[in-house]
């Protein structure tokens, strides 16, 4: 366990330098004087520019101007934003716990609807009941969510009126829509994989000795079968919840919520870089320390991978 540890450890290590490497070379890969892009070419003095060189540490080496950045990240230290001219670290620690609730939401629809629709269809395989289930889980993955989002709008806000379309502070009811709207689409993919997986699971060899010798039909799918079918079911969650803790820029934008997802956008179209570079490496290590957690929940689903 101690040696599995130390060797994701390791890994995750790696994966967050590779990243930082990249994240570094935002500001260095957009074509020209990084400084003239962001202040413009009119009526902008010499003196600006160097002030602003200095600020974002443009004026060193690249080896060095890297590793204060390393430095400072590891620290939780990404500069200031150039536009609200707060510390990056700050507004992305503002802006963090609003994404948190609504991915928190977001998961709780998938997993209140997929996993019930899931195993619904897979008791009933060939059925029509499952056939039905599968067909509304391929709907809920053809739709677009920035679509999904505008319809529910149109429908509850706009239509009956029950739902407000943008946040309103911690009025719960602003969070109904895009919880939906997150959620719905992950909901049809845990539909399908829980079928799938359970589906396989019910014919192992083990299922069919447990039915023989007497086990109810609760008891043999929550029991035996379940539990060896969310193997995969738990990838996917993994990956997902690292990627609605990361922001869903679409959703947020669309019903005016703050988040670092809409964070994101407002860098971009501000040319923030520093604030750009903060949400990209607090993103990508939400990622990283979910898919090391999910990796150690497989040691608790099932003890065999222990010895692999």
């Amino acid at each position: 366990m101690r040696r599995y540890l130390a060797r994701r450890l390791i890994t995750s290590v790696g994966v967050l330098l590779g990243i930082s490497v990249l994240v570094f070379s935002i500001s260095r890969l957009v074509p020209g004087d990084i400084v003239d892009v962001m202040l413009g070419t009119r009526n902008v003095t010499a003196e600006a520019k160097a002030a602003l060189r200095a600020q974002l540490g443009l004026d060193a080496p690249i080896p060095v101007q890297y590793l204060v950045f390393l430095g400072n990240a590891v620290r939780g230290e990404f500069g200031v934003s150039l536009t609200n001219k707060m510390p990056v670290a700050r507004a992305i620690g503002e802006q963090l716990p609003n994404t948190v609730v609504l991915a928190a939401a977001a998961l709780a629809v998938a997993l209140g609807i997929g996993f019930p629709l899931g195993i619904f269809a897979a008791l009933r395989p060939g059925s029509w009941a499952d056939t039905l289930a599968m067909a509304v889980s391929v709907t809920g993955l053809s739709i677009p969510t920035f679509w999904l989002g505008l319809m529910l709008i149109l429908f509850f806000s706009v239509q009956l009126g029950w739902l407000p379309s943008i946040h309103k502070g911690s009025d719960p009811l602003s969070l109904i829509m895009p919880a939906l709207t997150l959620g719905l689409p992950e909901a049809a993919v845990i539909a399908r994989m829980v079928r799938a997986s359970l589906l396989d699971v019910l014919s192992q060899e083990y299922i069919v000795a447990a039915r023989a010798k007497g086990a109810g039909r609760a008891r043999v799918i929550f029991k035996h079968a379940l539990r060896n079918a969310l193997i995969p079911v738990v990838t996917f969650l993994g990956l997902q919840m690292a990627y609605l803790l990361g922001g869903s820029a679409i959703v947020e934008t669309i019903f005016a919520r703050p988040g670092i997802g809409r964070l994101a956008v407002s860098a971009i179209s501000s040319r923030d870089y520093p604030l750009l570079q903060g949400v990209v490496l607090v993103t990508a290590s939400i990622y990283v320390v979910v898919n090391t957690l999910t990796d150690l929940t497989y040691m608790l689903l099932n003890p065999k991978i222990r010895l692999t």
